[in-house]
C-alpha cells in the first residue's frame, strides 16, 4: 500500500507511488473536458456541448432539454414540448447521458449520412472555438506533464488550450491527433500533446476529424483499433491518471472498457488513477471507479471543483524543477518549523518521506541542514535518519 502524501493544508492526499512515478517520467495524464470548464476557458462538458449544439441546429429541442435537466424537472417522456418521436428518443438518450448516441441520432436526422461538413459538426466547431484562453488547470498540467524536458499529455478534448498554455509557458507544444499520434514508448522521444479523439483547427494550424458520435467511437475503438492499441501499450508503460472526467462520461466508458479488456489478458498493467470530485458523504462514486480498476483520488467538488485546481497547482509547484527550487526550500523550512509529533507534523512527515525518496544526495544534505536549524525539533533529524535507512533497504 502506497503512503499518502499531503502537499498542503486542506488539500487531498496523493499516493507516494504516484508522485515518485511522475518524477521518474512514468506517468501519463489523460485530460478530459472538466479541465477546460473553469474560467477563463469556460468550455462545456460533453452534456453541455450537446445542449449548445441543439441551441444552434434544433432550437425546438432546447426548451425540452432545459426542462428535463433542471433539478426536479420532468422525465423525458413527460416533457411538455411538442416533439417528434425522433426528438423524444434523442431526449431519452440525453437523460441517460449517452451523449455520443444523441449526437449520432441528431446528425442522422438533420443531415442524413454523416460527413465532416455536417450541420451538427459545424455547430460543434462553433461551440468549441468560443475561447482561446487556457486556465490555471491547463498551466498546472503542462508542468506536471513534463517528461525529460518535453511535454507529454493525452487528451480526449478537441480544444487546443493545452497547446496554448504550453506556448505561453515556453514549454514544448507539438500536438498530434488520431493517426499522427506516436506509439507509446519508454524512449525519451515519446512526447507531445496527443488528441486521441481529434483536435480543432487553431491559429492557422490544421485540425482533424472529431470523434463525436456513437458511430465515430465505434469506428475508432472497435473497427480501426487505433485508440485501443494506444491505450493497451500506454497502460503497460505508464501510470495512467485521468483528470477532468466523471464516471458516466462517454469517453470514459470507451477508455475504461478498452483498458479493462486488456487487464483480463495481461498482469503487467501499471496502476491507474482518477481525480474524482464528490459531494460530502458520497461514498458511492469512489466505489464506482474502484470497481472499474481505477484508484480514485477524492476531492470536494464544491465551488465548481476548485479543490482540483488547487491540488494540481500545488503539485506542479513542488515537482523537481529548476523553476521550483526557491518555493521548495521555502516549503521545507515551513515543514521544519512544525512539531513532528503534532497533527500537522504527520502531514509534514508524509511529504518529507517522499522528498527524501525522490531527492539527490546533495538535496538530502541540504534538507539535513534545514531540519537542524535553530528552533527545529531534534526529532526531525531522528526521523530523517530513519527514512534514509528505510530508503537504503528498499534500494
Amino acid at each position: 500500500m502506497s503512503n499518502e502524501v499531503y502537499l498542503g493544508a486542506g488539500l487531498p492526499s496523493l499516493p507516494e507511488d504516484l508522485l515518485l512515478a511522475r518524477d521518474r517520467g512514468e506517468v501519463l495524464f489523460i485530460v478530459g473536458a472538466g479541465a477546460s470548464y473553469p474560467e477563463p476557458s469556460k468550455l462545456p462538458d460533453f452534456g453541455g456541448l450537446v445542449a449548445d449544439i441543439y441551441d444552434i441546429v434544433d432550437p425546438s429541442m432546447s426548451a425540452a432539454i432545459k426542462a428535463v435537466t433542471a433539478k426536479g424537472g420532468p422525465t423525458w417522456d413527460k416533457a411538455p414540448q411538442l416533439l417528434s418521436h425522433q426528438q423524444r428518443t434523442e431526449l431519452k438518450f440525453l437523460c441517460q447521458r449517452e451523449f455520443d448516441v444523441v449526437l449520432g441520432m441528431l446528425e442522422r436526422r438533420i443531415d442524413g449520412d454523416p460527413s465532416k461538413q455536417s450541420t451538427m459538426r459545424r455547430a460543434a466547431l462553433d461551440v468549441l472555438a468560443r475561447t482561446i484562453e487556457p486556465n490555471p488547470i491547463h498551466n498546472a498540467l503542462i508542468h506536471l506533464g513534463q517528461r525529460y524536458g518535453e511535454t507529454l499529455l493525452v487528451t480526449t478534448n478537441f480544444d487546443r488550450l493545452l497547446t496554448e498554455a504550453a506556448k505561453r509557458l515556453r514549454r514544448s507544444n507539438e500536438s498530434y491527433a488520431l493517426g499522427e499520434i506516436p506509439n507509446p514508448s519508454r524512449n525519451r522521444d515519446f512526447n507531445g500533446i496527443l488528441h486521441i479523439h481529434g483536435k480543432l483547427p487553431w491559429k492557422g494550424e490544421r485540425g482533424s476529424a472529431l470523434i463525436l458520435t456513437d458511430q465515430d467511437f465505434g469506428d475508432a475503438y472497435l473497427r480501426r483499433h487505433a485508440i485501443t492499441s494506444f491505450l493497451y501499450d500506454a497502460a503497460r508503460i505508464f501510470h495512467l491518471v485521468l483528470v477532468g472526467y466523471s464516471a458516466s462520461d462517454s469517453p470514459v466508458r470507451y477508455l475504461l472498457n478498452a483498458i479493462a479488456a486488456d487487464e483480463r489478458h495481461f498482469v503487467d498493467l501499471k496502476p491507474r488513477y482518477a481525480f474524482v470530485g464528490c459531494e460530502r458523504g458520497d461514498d458511492r462514486t469512489a466505489v464506482e471507479w474502484q470497481t472499474r480498476g481505477i484508484t480514485p483520488i477524492i476531492y470536494d467538488r464544491a465551488n465548481n471543483h476548485q479543490a482540483l485546481g488547487d491540488l494540481l497547482i500545488r503539485w506542479a509547484d513542488l515537482i523537481p524543477d529548476k523553476r521550483n527550487q526557491t518555493s521548495m526550500k521555502k516549503h521545507l523550512r515551513e515543514l521544519a518549523a512544525v512539531d513532528p509529533e503534532s497533527s500537522d507534523g504527520s502531514s509534514a512527515q508524509s511529504f518529507l518521506r517522499y522528498y527524501v525518496r525522490r531527492s539527490t544526495p546533495s538535496e538530502q544534505t541540504e534538507l539535513m541542514k534545514i531540519l537542524s536549524s535553530k528552533g527545529c525539533s531534534p526529532r526531525w533529524l531522528a526521523f530523517l535518519n530513519q527514512v534514509l535507512r528505510d530508503s537504503a533497504k528498499v534500494r
